[in-house]
């Protein structure tokens, strides 16, 4: 079914982003709103976006962190319908999803927002084990009724009210801007996820949602997060999760290649702590 006009505002978070910013904004050319709130990007990234759109509205405001970014897009940029997409400029949606999402808002109003999965490519090729799919986001959200605060280099959803999971999931291309860029940015990902690693590990673990195999996904992740972050030898339990209790070794060369390089991140942050712990045992 192709849609013409889904009564959502899209907004797409942006700097730098001339690879992805056309076909990001082209893939949703029947959502009805869309907006660009970029980061003072120094390349042509909002040129693009409004030769792809020419009714995108566009507004300018430095990054901080992702939830003081998401938040101050819902409080500056006038949302034109009541329900709000948080789309990056490196996830492409997809005809499936959009059906789902006319679907989704066209109902009466029983939830206050939806996580969505999307499906994370490397190589050409969907890596649906080794990234532990689904991994879900809270990103459609009711206006007014979800905020974010920053969770390690993220974000998370903070709100009362009842949430929906999508079926349905856009095409998701970290590597769009090639292994190099991808190292870069986790680099300055795993200096954010030091602090949250340190508070995790003093949080209780919820077992029973440790063990818990339906139910609420969420609940289950941020429990696995926590017992994550207290475990020895981190970076080896993480690589055996992956690629082989989650099936990784399915996704061929591609699903090995991104394991290590998930392996590789989670050292980095092994060796940020130690050097803060050093730090801190100086200064005493």
């Amino acid at each position: 079914m192709v849609h013409k006009h889904i009564p959502v505002s899209a907004i797409v978070l942006t700097r730098n982003e001339t690879t992805n910013i056309a076909r990001c904004l082209e893939a949703m050319n029947a959502i009805a709103d869309v907006v660009v709130v970029d980061s003072f990007s120094t390349d042509d990234t909002l040129s693009l976006a409004e030769t792809a759109r020419s009714d995108v509205r566009i507004f300018l405001n430095a990054f901080k962190d992702f939830g003081d970014q998401r938040n101050w897009a819902l409080d500056n940029c006038e949302p034109k319908y009541p329900w709000v997409l948080f789309v990056d400029a490196d996830e492409f949606c997809t005809p499936a999803f959009l059906d789902e999402l006319a679907a989704f808002v066209a109902k009466p109003e029983i939830f206050v927002g939806a996580f969505i999965a999307g499906k994370n490519y490397f190589l050409g090729h969907w890596l649906k084990h080794s990234t532990l799919y689904p991994s879900y986001q809270l990103r459609l959200l009711k206006l007014g009724q979800v905020r974010y605060r920053k969770e390690g280099h993220g974000q998370r959803e903070v709100t009362d009210g009842p949430l929906h999971y999508f079926i349905e999931g856009w095409h998701h291309n970290g590597f769009s801007k090639g292994v190099y860029e991808w190292i870069e940015r986790h680099n300055r990902y795993s200096s954010h996820e030091v602090a949250l690693i340190e508070r995790l590990r003093a949080e209780r673990i919820e077992w029973h949602n440790v063990f818990k195999w339906k139910g609420d996904p969420i609940a289950r992740r941020r429990a696995l997060k926590r017992l994550g972050a207290k475990i020895p030898l981190r970076p080896l339990m993480r690589f055996l999760y992956a690629y082989i209790w989650r099936r990784g070794f399915l996704d061929g060369y591609p699903g090995l290649l991104y394991c290590l390089l998930r392996v590789a991140h989670d050292i980095h942050i092994l060796a940020k702590l130690a050097e803060r712990r050093n730090q801190d045992i100086n200064r005493r």
